[in-house]
């Protein structure tokens, strides 16, 4: 008599199981970057499955960073990045749904700008605002000649990557900058518009960086980009 296969959902959903088990258990044992964990085959012993399973629970890990493969060593604690994995699940999660999840997007975009302005004036120098304001000055430039359309938003969103960068925290500036790529992308076939309100904005956020104001800089980034919040909204909705 032969042998009944294993449906590959029922496959795939144990392997799931065996992942998060092996997840809470390298929590509970406060393994840290560089741990050895375990083989593949001790993977499929210890926790009573083949090693299909334990592969496929092994290969989830991986993906997020938790675990890595070295020759000769077995499974090791890995570091994950997560701007890597936002960079990997946003577009997907963008192009799923409706409208309301390029809304939740931008509204992360928007909060994540906003709550970086007092760390950005705190960590900004002198050399930042003459940066600042010549990213200010190019976009100036180029959009008052040809509208707010691909050329000047490559300068909008230096200046705006220039802020978060000046955080120093790289989880900031990356997963902003994964945001803003998105957003440029998705964006491209939109028309050229009248920036000169956005040129007014650049040039007094640079005044509030080189006055180290932060209110003044909350209030009139805020205001920036609610044009850009506006904009997606009017875009989900069509």
């Amino acid at each position: 008599m032969h042998k009944r296969k294993t449906p590959q959902k029922n496959l795939h959903t144990l392997a799931n199981t065996i992942a998060n088990r092996i997840y809470l258990d390298t929590n509970e044992k406060k393994l840290c970057e560089g741990d050895f964990f375990m083989t593949v085959e001790q993977v499929s012993e210890h926790y009573s499955v083949s090693r299909t399973i334990a592969r496929e629970a092994v290969s989830q890990l991986r993906g997020l960073g938790i675990l890595e493969s070295r020759q000769g060593r077995g499974l090791l604690i890995g570091s994950p990045d997560p701007t890597q994995l936002m960079s990997r699940w946003l577009p997907f999660y963008g192009r799923s749904g409706n409208g309301e999840r390029i809304i939740e997007l931008a509204q992360l975009r928007y909060t994540l700008e906003l709550g970086a302005v007092d760390l950005a004036i705190s960590q900004c120098s002198s050399e930042h605002c003459k940066l600042l304001a010549g990213i200010a000055k190019e976009f100036e430039e180029i959009a008052s000649v040809s509208g707010h359309g691909p050329q000047a938003d490559v300068a909008d969103l230096s200046f705006h990557g220039l802020i978060l960068s000046m955080t120093g925290n790289p989880l900031i500036a990356g997963m902003h900058g994964v945001l803003s790529d998105y957003f440029q992308v998705s964006e491209q076939t939109e028309q050229p518009s009248d920036a000169s309100k956005a040129i007014r904005e650049h040039q007094m956020i640079v005044e509030a960086f080189q006055q180290r104001d932060p209110e003044l800089a909350r209030t009139v980034l805020r205001n920036h980009l609610k044009g850009t919040l506006s904009a997606t909204l009017r875009q989900s909705s069509t």
